[in-house]
């Protein structure tokens, strides 16, 4: 066998491992069970202004860190710029250190241009909870001055 093929032969298993091995390392992954009803709930509660709804999945930090009163002023200034909460479609997923990371293509009445809402899920002794969220949005950038 020639020293050309044998390299060529080589060159390709070295490819063929390198690809498996960054496949195997891809953290993407399909909409966790759960998400979807608790993402929902969450969107819900603060487009209606729901406290106890919004924040009934969330982690026990993220729930002692944000209060009603903080809760309502910055919904109603989220509501005041894209609108009520319509709908959502999963986008994809993917882990993050102990997080997983859930996309969703979110639409609401007064954001033609979509939002991104993104969750924070995190297991704490078996539980699920959101430990954070974040929408975003051309308007939603805007306010924040992106």
């Amino acid at each position: 066998m020639s020293k050309s093929i044998v390299r060529a032969a080589c060159g390709l298993l070295i490819l063929l491992v390198v690809l498996a091995g960054l496949s195997a390392c891809s953290t993407e992954m399909g909409e966790p069970d759960y998400a979807n009803q608790i993402t929902e709930s969450a969107l819900q509660g603060m487009s209606d202004g729901d406290y106890a709804k919004h924040m009934e999945n969330f982690s026990p930090d993220f729930q002692s860190t944000v209060s009603e009163a903080q809760f309502g002023t910055g919904s109603q200034q989220i509501k005041s710029l894209i609108g009520d909460y319509i709908d959502k479609e999963f986008w994809y997923a993917e882990t993050s250190g102990v997080y997983t990371v859930v996309y969703y293509r979110a639409r609401f009445t007064d954001e033609p241009a979509g939002v991104t809402a993104t969750f924070y899920f995190e297991e704490i002794e078996g539980e699920v909870y959101i430990a954070g969220f974040m929408l975003d949005s051309p308007k939603l950038l805007e306010l924040r001055g992106e």
